[in-house]
C-alpha cells in the first residue's frame, strides 16, 4: 500500500519559531554590557544591516554569504564605530544560535509534527538551523537553508525550493500534486507569505511581537492567532490529517 499523503507545513524559523531581535537584545546586553534602550537600538542596526546585505544578494549586487558570515561582518563594523566592544562580537556572531522559541513554539510543533509533515525554510544557515534544532528543541523532520540555495528569501528560488522538498519530505506521501495539495507556509511575516502565494504554495499567517502584519490587500488562506491555534485553522481550512 502507497504511504498515505500528508500536507507539508513549511515554517519560517526567524520571527516566527523564535524570537529573534528579543533573544538577540538580551545577548548585547550581557555581552556587550549595554543597557536596554542601547541594545534594542544596536540590534536594530545589526539586523537592518543584515537584511541590506540579503537583498543584495537578492538583487545579484553581491555574491552570496552564509547567515553567519553577514552577522560577524556587521557586527565587526558596529564594533569599528564604536557602537558594540570588539571584544563581544566573536560571542555575538554566534548569538542566532542561541535564539529562544516563542513560549508555543516547541509543543506547537510537536503536535503539528505527528498529523502533517514539518519543514522549516529560513535564512539562517544550516550551522545556525542545526543549533536551533539541539538547543531549542525544534523538532521539524526537515530544514532549508539560504545556504541551500545560494540566495535569500524573498527570492522565488528558496520557495521553488520548498514546494520541491515537500514533494520528497520524510514521513509522507506526494504532497504537491495529490490529494494533500501544495504545501503551506506559515509565517508572521506577510512579505515572506506573499513571495511563498506567488510561488504556489498556501498560506498561513501567524502574528508575533515585531513581525510583519498583513496588508489590507492580503488574501492569504489561513490565520491563527499563534500555534496552539494552528491545527483548528487548518481543520476549518480543509487540511485534515490523514486517516488511519
Amino acid at each position: 500500500m502507497p504511504p498515505t499523503s500528508r500536507t507539508v507545513l513549511v515554517f519560517d524559523v526567524l520571527g516566527t519559531l523564535v524570537d529573534q531581535a528579543g533573544s538577540l537584545e538580551a545577548q548585547v546586553r550581557q555581552h556587550a554590557g549595554l543597557d536596554a534602550g542601547a541594545a534594542r537600538s544596536a540590534v536594530a542596526t545589526w539586523l537592518d544591516r543584515v537584511a541590506e546585505r540579503e537583498g543584495a544578494v537578492v538583487e545579484g549586487r553581491r555574491g552570496f554569504a552564509p547567515s553567519g558570515a553577514l552577522d560577524r561582518e556587521v557586527l565587526a563594523g558596529l564594533a569599528a564605530e564604536g557602537v558594540l566592544p570588539a571584544s563581544a562580537v566573536d560571542r555575538l556572531a554566534t548569538a542566532a544560535e542561541r535564539l529562544r522559541p516563542w513560549p508555543d513554539s516547541v509543543a506547537g510543533l510537536a503536535a503539528l509534527a505527528g498529523d502533517f509533515t514539518v519543514l522549516g525554510l529560513s535564512n539562517a544557515d544550516r550551522r545556525t538551523l542545526a543549533a536551533l534544532r539541539a538547543n531549542a528543541g525544534l523538532g521539524w523532520h526537515e530544514a532549508l537553508s539560504a545556504q541551500d540555495v545560494g540566495t535569500y528569501k524573498p527570492a522565488p528560488e528558496l520557495y521553488a525550493a520548498a514546494v520541491a522538498a515537500a514533494a520528497v519530505a520524510p514521513g509522507r506521501g506526494v504532497a504537491t500534486t495529490g490529494p494533500a495539495g501544495p504545501p503551506v507556509m506559515v509565517a508572521a511575516h506577510a512579505w515572506d507569505l506573499r513571495a511563498a502565494a506567488a510561488a504556489g504554495m498556501r498560506t498561513a499567517y501567524v502574528p508575533r511581537p515585531r513581525g510583519d502584519a498583513p496588508r489590507a490587500d492580503d488574501a492569504f488562506d489561513l490565520h491563527a492567532a499563534d500555534l496552539a491555534d494552528l491545527p483548528a485553522r487548518l481543520l476549518a481550512g480543509g487540511l485534515r490529517p490523514p486517516a488511519g
